[in-house]
């Protein structure tokens, strides 16, 4: 596993941060039969049998039930156990429901009942008075039917025509190749088994056998699975702080633990810097500390990636967050939407595992009160420079993940403005979008293909009101660089600060209230095609004080490896430099401060390969007696 940042404009700052030894998983072949022994021969035909050219063995086929993909390498047949020596492979199905299924996993007998169309209520209303619970319909492929049917028995499903889209809905899911899933499907388990589990048996898998030891064959490689856990509000103070003091530091992951462990990244969105004089019976309201000896919350929850665009980090300092990040850098975490400034804050964090690349952003839109500066502290949004991150990352072959610290509500629908940002970032290429500010949570949906959460509500922190008691933990499954699927926790939060999952009754009801809200937004494009913007130019912004300073760049029309170029700070709008960085305003009724040539010179020479011995302003020239004034170089 490999976390880094890069160097702009190819590469974002220097060097790897950290390098984690990956697991080896190793292949075991199995020694090819012995060839059958020769038949005995009569003696009277011995000089006939002798003469004649050996027979050839008869050619392998494929199983027909299986899918032509599966035998596109090799001819495969279906295992008759599991367990068999010959086996190469498997090939996996995942059944998927809505978005907004209350049911999360299905017993292998409801399964079978509604492969074989048999009326059995097992689907359960979002509210559990409000109708009676209805029988689903599946819907399958010809193909799929047939690489399933001696798994599940002869069925009725719907039939799909290849390449058709499910429709999908309380009553009617379908079975997919589970190479095939997407965000807009939600992934449903068979007895507690995912489609994507790590082990080679997952729900609804048909394993593969050939003869010798071919190459494996299979749909989904687990050795190239990547889960990452996305969690919501994490602040170990005020009430939450009381209640790790009073029942342990092991009580707030008690419930939780398991889950996030299954992870192979685990994200915390942490809002409160640890100070070692933190007392949680004297923090005020609005002013936030942890103990040190709370970060064993975090280390017991598998924290890998420490998301840092709270409000709250800076409350007791800035010398304090330094500290938090020096306790986060010795246990090997990584972290991204602030840092030690403005620089490292808004630099995406690219993490590589298991072949699957990611490239994190995030920030604080300040819409809460809080005041971004330079300095050590969360960075401040950009939407413009942040569209043009996501593009670059995808780009550069990585999958972008944003996450924004956005408006506080406490209410379920979130404000417009969120949509309006979420969708901005899903159309210019996001795979997922992720509101980290919300204490009460809001719904989430699919928008030009990117999974949208506009806020999961609280995880290890204490709600001001009943209604931000429950919450939402995502569940990434990436392969092959890809976002398949998003699973979900659903919690609600007891003794003070301590996330449990919710019954199948409060989940119902949850989601139920999660529905109504996504009811009254304005319609998303799910099926709609991201447009990736162009390259060239690139916003970007800077602090000056509290006064967020917006650029436009201009780079070199060609860039060398290891090449320094000159910078020219454009404050009259017309410059055209082909081998220089050309600089300006991205707005020209932006107020310039005093020290904008300065600190712009800084910020520049620090993020991009420019040559601080030549950088130079073109700016209006003062106009001579009698003449128009002129533009300078």
């Amino acid at each position: 596993m490999t976390y880094n940042r890069a160097r702009v404009p190819s590469s974002p700052r220097p060097g790897a941060l950290l390098t984690l030894a990956a697991a080896a998983i190793a292949a075991c072949e199995d020694p090819s039969p012995a060839p059958p022994a020769a038949p005995a021969v009569a003696p009277a035909r011995e000089a006939a049998t002798a003469a004649a050219p050996p027979a050839r063995p008869p050619a392998a086929t494929c199983d027909p039930t299986l899918p032509p993909a599966a035998c596109a390498r090799v001819p495969v047949r279906r295992c008759a156990e599991s367990s068999d020596p010959r086996r190469v492979g498997e090939w996996r199905y995942a059944l998927i429901a809505p978005l907004s299924a209350v049911q999360q996993d299905l017993t292998r007998d409801e399964l079978l009942a509604a492969w074989r169309g048999e009326a059995q209520p097992i689907i359960k209303p979002p509210r559990p008075s409000s109708a009676a619970a209805a029988p689903i319909s599946i819907a399958a492929t010809k193909e799929t039917e047939a690489a399933l049917a001696p798994l599940l028995g002869p069925g009725k499903p719907v039939t799909l025509a290849p390449g058709e889209r499910p429709r999908l809905d309380a009553a009617r899911w379908a079975i997919v190749p589970a190479d095939s899933l997407i965000p807009h499907w939600n992934a449903i388990s068979i007895d507690g088994r995912h489609p994507l589990d790590a082990g080679p048996d997952a729900a609804l898998t048909v394993p593969l056998c050939a003869p010798g030891a071919p190459a494996p064959v299979r749909n989904i490689d687990p050795a190239r699975v990547t889960t990452l856990a996305m969690t919501g509000t994490t602040a170990l103070t005020r009430r939450t702080g009381q209640m790790i003091d009073r029942l342990g530091l092991d009580h707030p992951t008690r419930d939780v633990g398991p889950w996030l462990r299954a992870n192979d990244l685990v994200h915390i969105s942490n809002e409160v810097s640890m100070v070692p004089d933190c007392d949680p019976d004297k923090v005020s309201r609005f002013t936030f500390c942890s103990r040190e000896s709370y970060i064993k919350v975090l280390e017991d929850s598998h924290a890998k990636i420490i998301e840092l665009t709270g409000s709250h980090l800076t409350d007791r300092g800035r010398r304090w967050l330094e500290h938090t990040l020096d306790m986060y850098a010795k246990r090997g975490w990584v972290w991204f939407g602030g840092g030690r400034n403005q620089l490292e804050g808004t630099a995406p964090l690219v993490v590589e595992h298991r072949g699957n690349r990611l490239g994190f952003i995030g920030c604080n839109a300040a819409y809460t009160g809080q005041t971004v500066t330079e300095g050590p502290g969360p960075a401040r949004c950009d939407l413009d420079r942040m569209v043009w991150q996501v593009g670059d990352l995808r780009r550069r072959g990585l999958v972008p993940i944003v996450t924004i610290q956005h408006e506080e509500v406490y209410a379920h629908d979130p404000p417009g403005v969120i949509v309006r940002d979420f969708r901005r970032l899903a159309e210019a290429g996001a795979a997922f979008v992720f509101g980290s500010q919300a204490h009460t949570a809001h719904p989430w949906e699919v928008h030009h293909g990117a999974f949208l959460h506009y806020g999961a509500g609280n995880f290890y922190f204490y709600p001001e009101f009943g209604h931000a008691a429950a919450g939402v933990a995502d569940k990434l499954y990436f392969h092959e660089n890809r976002l398949l699927t998003v699973g979900r926790l659903f919690t609600k939060i007891e003794d003070g600060g301590r996330p449990r999952p919710m019954t199948a009754r409060e989940r119902a009801h949850f989601l139920g209230e999660m529905t109504a809200s996504l009811a009254a937004l304005p319609g998303a494009s799910p099926w709609g095609t991201p447009r990736i913007p162009d390259e060239r130019p690139r916003p970007d912004s800077f602090l000056i004080g509290t006064q967020q300073q917006r650029l436009t760049v201009h780079p070199p029309e060609r860039l060398a490896e290891g090449a320094a170029y000159p910078l020219v700070i454009d404050l009259v709008g017309d410059h055209r430099e082909p081998a220089a960085f050309v600089v300006r305003q991205r707005s020209r009724r932006d107020r310039l401060p005093p020290s904008f040539v300065p600190a712009a010179t800084a910020f520049l020479t620090a993020k991009y390969p420019i040559d601080p011995e030549r950088v130079r302003v073109h700016r209006w020239q003062p106009a001579k007696a009698g003449r128009k004034g002129k533009r300078g170089k």
